[in-house]
């Protein structure tokens, strides 16, 4: 049986609390947070669905296509588990059955409109005519906000893994060498770190790095260029994230100032990162810093959350009055792009701890612009 690493007693106080009857879990980040199973196929085949139904009152149950069921049965927590075969039973006919089952045909039940199609929730809601399906995604993202310290743990392990395997790249960069062939390495390297599987790969060179998560190209590298990378790993199903710049050869007066600015940009956003100061504050010192450094910046966020989505709240944004907590762990990203000329990403896993934010990334040297 799978280890569930979430915070499933948090969940049920959260349920009880919300004025729901049940909650319906139908996202790859929240059926796995709930089941302790990660299915893959919910993020490449749309109409597999799978639903965790949660009660206010009760226990569980896991719908799942027949496909999944055998390791859904070995890996699960819940033991009530109903498989349905694709493409000839309707898993929303599963989930009115649920319902039914549960009392709730004309209960207050929570849904996630982001993961229903719009034919599935027209069926649901038929089936179901006195019913109140509401959404219900704010409540599981205030739950996944405070990471336990088993994800703490596989977060800062991922990010570490990650940014290893990123200096493994960065340390064999050749000029006359594609983009295409650096993302490959890039690739190979993350999951040799540990990675199930790369989840973004965002490594771009020269004008390239002006673009914030363009396609590989065949752009050669020059020497003089900048390298720009953006990048990440599943790891058991949760992301890693980080972004770094480096030049090939020695960096221009110009490039260190603009690197060394935005150096002082991330570093005063990461300090006001302190438990009880909401999320939009630190986006401010963010905006003021690059007004301060004479550095354009136009982006709606300083940084976000990451788990097993990838921009989990809180987001530092402007509209986000998120109280920082400790367990909180942040992506933290510092950038600028001139688009089709150059860029320049920073980006650090920060953890907020009880006497302030720690930086979990520091096996590359970032205090100056990388030269290889």
């Amino acid at each position: 049986m799978a280890e569930v690493i979430g915070n499933l007693e948090a969940l049920k106080r959260e349920v009880a609390g919300s004025g729901f009857d049940a909650v319906v879990a139908m996202s790859p980040e929240n059926v796995p947070y709930i089941s302790g199973v990660l299915l893959w196929t919910q993020r490449s085949i749309r109409d597999r669905l799978a639903l965790v139904v949660w009660p206010r009152e009760g226990d569980p149950t896991f719908i799942v296509a027949t496909n999944e069921e055998g390791y859904v049965r070995e890996k699960s927590w819940i033991p009530d588990i109903r498989g349905y075969i694709q493409h000839e039973d309707s898993p929303i006919q599963f989930l009115v059955d649920v319902l039914r089952e549960k009392g709730l045909a004309a209960g207050r039940v929570g849904f996630e409109p982001s993961f229903l199609t719009a034919d599935f929730f027209a069926e649901l809601t038929k089936a179901l005519p006195e019913a109140q399906f509401l959404p219900c995604e704010p409540l599981f993202q205030k739950v996944r906000m405070v990471k336990t310290p088993a994800e703490v743990e596989l977060l800062t392990r991922a990010a570490v893994a990650t940014e290893h395997a990123l200096m493994a790249t960065y340390a064999t960069v050749k000029p006359g060498e594609t983009e295409r062939s650096l993302v490959a390495r890039l690739g190979a390297n993350i999951l040799q770190a540990g990675a199930d599987t790369p989840a973004f790969l965002y490594l771009t060179v020269g004008p390239n790095t002006g673009y914030a998560h363009p396609d590989p190209t065949d752009q050669t590298v020059v020497f003089g260029d900048l390298i720009k990378s953006d990048c990440g790993g599943f790891f058991s199903g949760y992301y890693s994230d980080i972004g770094r710049t480096a030049v090939v050869g020695k960096a221009s007066p110009e490039r260190r100032s603009v690197y060394q600015r935005l150096m002082e940009v991330h570093r005063s956003t990461i300090a006001a990162m302190q438990p009880g100061t909401p999320a939009s504050e630190v986006y401010r010192v963010a905006v003021e810093g690059y007004r301060q450094v004479e550095i354009p910046f136009g982006l709606p966020f300083a940084g976000h959350g990451v788990g097993l989505y990838i921009h989990e709240m809180p987001m530092l944004s402007a509209g986000d009055d998120t109280l920082l907590h400790p367990n909180m762990v942040f992506a933290v990203e510092t950038r600028v792009r001139w688009p089709g000329k150059e860029g320049y990403h920073i980006e650090d896993l920060v953890i907020i701890r009880d006497q302030g934010p720690e930086v979990v990334t520091t096996f590359m040297d970032t205090a100056e612009l990388m030269e290889l």
